[in-house]
């Protein structure tokens, strides 16, 4: 009997069958046949059939991209299966924080996007890839200059004085910034949103955490995947300027308004000894901005391994060219895992490179464009010197300082090694013991040249001027980190009850340093390096967050799950740090954090809706995050050294390298500490066709550390602070997630999120009830540098404080009324009202001006496949957020802005434009309200349409498969904003909102295709 038994279960047999989806038994090509436990596989053909040598007794793995994947025990020579689709699999593996889950379990804000919805975009910043994609991760382009990173913010602002973006992890190894890994590189990417899931990350969990795990081989013959698109970008906006004849126009009406009784034919410009200039109507706008910019990316993949070993390598090339000139980035990737399996053993490494140039284009550039007069004589920027230019002093080394900035290069070059091993022994069934160890090595040049390059005058004499100086500047830096952790995990299941333990401990150090090194006077451009300068030599190290520093931070942490027949849920977790960012005596600090779920359709009572509602899920958690993401040795004296100190006699005097105090200790500085409720609802409709997802959460965050400005007569110098713990702020908000999904010959999709973050300082320091950011100001122009952005009780971080404005005093009766409060106040001026009644505008005056903080934002994603066509599209809305054209106050203050057309004069007495009395007059002061502008917009971010060949086509030539598309990006925005772009991120708070001549954002059209062997 025996002996028949081992027969039967020993015979290889040929199995034929078909795969079709469950849904409308229509066949699935190219579906994955593999013998479980063999590298023995197939896949189907173009009508779904597949044949395959295997035992009898043996099971058969049948899965397909978006179906559940299906075993079956062979039993006979004919099998055939039906695949059910994926609309939510609750059974789908989700990372949370050192371990995974099943989705079902999960009772935390925890949202995972896959590389499928992160491939759609042409970006080399993953933030980029994540906007609208998913509800309360706010994402906001910091700039459009290629490599920017964009700014993530999860529920909200964090911390004022530190950083606000998440703790990056890839692949279980804390990173110390974003990783700058290629969209190819990754698996997925797990989000956690709430403080519940951060807490377990202790000190660095209040901006939330992104969880990013790498691709990884699978078992079964060696894939080979290509993907490559090409495309080119474009700047489908900007400032309308004043052609020739319009500014003279403005240019006379200024100066009578400055002068009423000059009449126009005494006013001189430099057109009277430059007459050849008339003939010119110059815009450097179109020599500034590389229109058709492209764009690029290719990536290969190989994966495969056998039973025990797996191994996959991806490398790709980014390549984009900025649309300003002398702007560029690009980045090689590498990365290789591998994973081996032998007994109770488990060894996981991976190892990955990357190779970057990123030139920048020099700074404000675009305001350059704006001041360039229409009469000035058009550029070259490939020109080694300019004649002819002109008379007037102001346009001779505005000139010189333009072709300065169009020839200064600015390149950085950058390598970055990181590899990491994860070993684990399974001690006995449900006990294991883990340990990981990582090591990341960066380095950095940057080369900053300008150029020799000369201008002269209408006689051919050389004009002097420091912005046209040639020199070199070289800066160096280096960064390592060091990880590493250790503890055991414990799983046990008692009949319907399951537990999971988990206890570790990790140690992290990371270094940093830098250096620079400049020289003026290069002799030839033919060898443009710092060994070439002559003059004025000099050397140092970096400030703020480029200072030497040398951080670490060690901890112990615990976490208890609990699931009753998985449909009670409770996990409790605490995490104990300690950081060298802090003072000996607060350097520790405990966060704890439990979150309980409630599957309520796993409930008896609920089988009568269970064929509505499928799935019904209740959450609820608590947690306690910290942050440390602020300037290490702030809470150190500091003396900076390179300040002149006189001695000696007045008949004899000397003078000596000296140092000042500029930063004082405060050996109290605690922990920044965020505590957050979460509830949260699950749902599934309709056979899981429809789920929503809802959010509601409350944020309190204590110990705000804030940079109070220290008194000039402490000694410190101007503007220098003191870090102190004095302030407190909450964030509460709304997520809702809705998702429908349609199989069939006409499959579809459609997901939309909503997001609404509710932000406010709650309590300041009594002696500093508001707090201006130093580098708040629209614009830095002699005479008009107001800061704007503010932290004040009341209000959301990064308020604008203006002016409000009240029309024209376009009347006698009206002047007459605003002069009791500014005596010099002229026909055309703007008016300004005076709030606490006094007669006087100043800085009391000042009201609430809104934010560059959205009130919510909105995602929506669509997607349809019909015979191998398939169509995709993404849009996304930013609502209720101003934003302060900074980019018109210049224009306007340099009289070359097309409104100024319609400025107040007395042959125009209807005008709405105050009149132009130059830039530093209050007309065009930057704190008016007349500069704010409704930010709102709605952006089609993408849309692509593809088409695949079909399988019995491409299977002739051993292709699985061949797809070719189409797309563009950001080709559509639609808002009431006048300037480059309404998506002005910058810092993300103190400049967030302020559009300072920023690099706008482009629109992109690219083809591509997939191809996999």
């Amino acid at each position: 009997m025996l002996m028949l038994t081992f027969d039967m279960y020993g015979q290889e047999i040929q199995v034929q069958g078909k795969v079709v989806s469950i849904e409308d038994n229509l066949s699935i090509p190219g579906a994955s046949v593999v013998v479980k436990g063999t590298t023995i596989g197939t896949i189907t053909d173009i009508d779904g059939y597949y044949s395959i040598k295997a035992n009898k007794g043996e099971i058969l793995i049948f899965s397909f991209m978006g179906m559940e994947a299906l075993e079956k025990t062979i039993s006979g020579a004919k099998l055939d299966v039906a695949l059910q689709p994926q609309l939510y699999n609750l059974n789908e593996v989700i990372a949370i924080g050192y371990g995974t889950q099943r989705k079902k379990e999960i009772s935390g804000a925890v949202v995972q996007v896959k590389a499928e919805e992160l491939g759609k975009i042409s970006t080399s910043d993953l933030g980029s890839a994540l906007q609208g994609v998913v509800a309360g991760v706010s994402v906001q382009a910091s700039s459009g200059a290629p490599g920017a990173a964009s700014n993530i913010q999860i529920r909200g602002v964090s911390s004022i004085n530190g950083q606000n973006s998440p703790l990056f992890v890839v692949d279980g190894i804390p990173q110390e910034s974003d990783p700058r890994l290629g969209n190819s590189e990754i698996e997925t990417v797990d989000i956690l949103k709430d403080a519940a899931s951060c807490a377990i990350y202790g000190t660095r969990g209040a901006a939330g955490v992104i969880l990013i795990t790498t691709k990884q081989g699978k078992a079964g013959e060696m894939k080979i995947s290509l993907n490559s698109y090409y495309g080119i970008q474009k700047i489908t906006s900007g400032i309308e300027l004043l052609n020739f004849e319009d500014y003279l126009y403005q240019f006379v009406t200024s100066k009578t308004h400055l002068d009423p009784a000059t009449s126009t034919d005494k006013i001189w410009t430099s057109l009277e000894n430059s007459t050849d200039n008339f003939t010119n109507n110059t815009s450097i706008v179109n020599t500034i901005e590389n229109d058709n910019a492209t764009i690029q990316n290719h990536s290969l993949n190989i994966s495969g391994g056998k039973q025990g070993l797996t191994y996959n390598v991806v490398g790709s090339l980014f390549k984009q060219e900025g649309t300003l000139i002398n702007s560029n980035y690009e980045r090689a990737n590498v990365r290789a895992n591998t994973s081996y399996k032998k007994g109770k053993w488990t060894i996981r490494t991976g190892l990955g490179f990357r190779v970057e140039e990123q030139a920048y284009a020099s700074w404000n550039l675009l305001y350059e464009a704006y001041k360039y007069k229409p009469y000035q004589a058009p550029l070259d920027p490939n020109a080694v010197s300019f004649s002819g230019a002109g008379t007037l002093g102001n346009d001779q080394q505005q000139l010189g300082t333009i072709m300065a900035k169009l020839k200064q290069t600015d390149v950085r070059n950058g390598e970055q090694f990181n590899g990491n091993i994860n070993i684990n022994l399974e001690v006995t069934e449900g006990l294991n013991l883990t340990a990981s160890g990582s090591v990341l090595y960066g380095n950095n040049t940057r080369v900053l040249t300008n150029p020799l390059f000369k201008v002269y005058d209408d006689d051919g004499v050389l004009i002097l001027n420091p912005n046209t100086r040639s020199g070199v500047k070289n800066t160096s830096d280096r960064n390592t980190s060091f990880t590493w952790d250790a503890g055991a995990n414990y799983e046990k299941r008692f009949g319907d009850h399951q537990i999971k333990l988990l206890a570790m401990g990790s140690a992290e150090k990371y270094t940093f340093t830098s250096f620079w090194a400049s020289g003026q006077d290069i002799t030839s451009n033919e060898v443009q390096n710092l060994g070439q300068t002559t003059a004025e030599p000099s050397v140092g190290i970096g400030n703020g967050y480029n200072q030497n520093r040398t951080n670490s931070l060690v901890g112990l942490l615990a976490r208890f799950q609990y699931d009753y027949k998985g449909r009670y849920l409770l996990s409790v977790s605490a995490r104990h740090d300690g950081s060298s960012r802090f003072g000996e005596d607060y350097r520790w600090g405990t966060f704890p954090s439990a979150s309980v779920g409630w599957n309520v359709s796993d409930e008896n009572f609920w089988q009568g809706l269970s064929s509505t509602v499928n799935s019904f899920k209740l959450r609820g958690s608590v947690g306690t995050t910290g942050n440390q993401s602020f300037q290490d040795y702030s809470n150190a004296a500091t003396i900076s050294s390179g300040y002149d100190y006189p001695f000696g006699t007045d008949a004899n005097p000397t003078m000596a390298l000296g140092g000042v105090q500029t930063g004082f200790a405060n050996p109290d500085v605690q922990w920044e500490t965020s505590f957050q409720k979460n509830i949260g609802v699950d749902l599934g409709l309709f056979d899981n066709k429809l789920t929503v997802s809802a959010d509601y959460y409350d944020t309190s965050k204590k110990d705000l550390l804030f940079p109070l400005l220290i008194p000039t007569a402490a000694g410190a110098g101007q503007n220098q602070s003191v870090i102190l713990n004095v302030g407190d702020m909450t964030n509460k908000g709304v997520e809702l997630a809705v998702g429908y999904r349609k199989h069939g010959k006409f499959t579809w999709a459609v997901n939309a999120t909503y997001s609404k973050n509710v932000n406010e300082v709650t309590k300041m320091t009594g002696s500093n009830p508001i707090a201006y950011f130093s580098n708040g100001n629209p614009v830095n122009i002699s005479g008009n540098s107001d800061k704007i952005t503010v932290i004040r009780e009341g209000y959301e971080a990064g308020a604008y404080m203006v002016m409000e404005t009240n029309g024209l005093a376009n009347t006698e009766e009206k002047l007459a009324a605003y002069q009791k409060i500014n005596s010099g106040a002229e026909m055309g001026d703007l008016i300004y009202v005076d709030q606490d009644g006094n007669n006087v505008i100043d800085e009391a005056d000042r009201v609430y001006g809104g934010s560059g903080t959205p009130e919510f934002e909105i995602g929506l994603n669509f997607n349809c496949d019909y015979k191998g066509i398939d169509f995709s599209m993404q849009w996304f809305g930013s609502f209720g957020q101003e934003v302060i054209n900074g980019s018109k106050i210049f224009a306007y203050t340099a009289g070359t802005h097309k409104d100024l057309l319609y400025q107040w004069t007395e042959a125009n007495p209807y005008g709405v434009i105050a009149s132009n009395r130059g830039g530093s007059h209050d007309n065009y002061r930057a704190w008016a309200d007349t500069w704010i502008e409704d930010g709102s917009f709605v952006r089609l971010r993408n849309v692509t349409i593809g088409y695949t060949m079909p399988k019995n086509v491409i299977n002739k030539i051993g292709v699985s498969k061949l797809r070719f598309y189409i797309a563009a990006d950001n080709p559509l925005t639609l808002t009431k904003y006048t300037g480059y772009d309404p998506e002005v991120g910058n810092d993300g708070l103190a400049t967030r909102g302020l559009d300072k001549g920023n690099y706008p954002i482009s629109s992109q059209y690219r083809a591509g295709i997939q191809l996999d062997f």
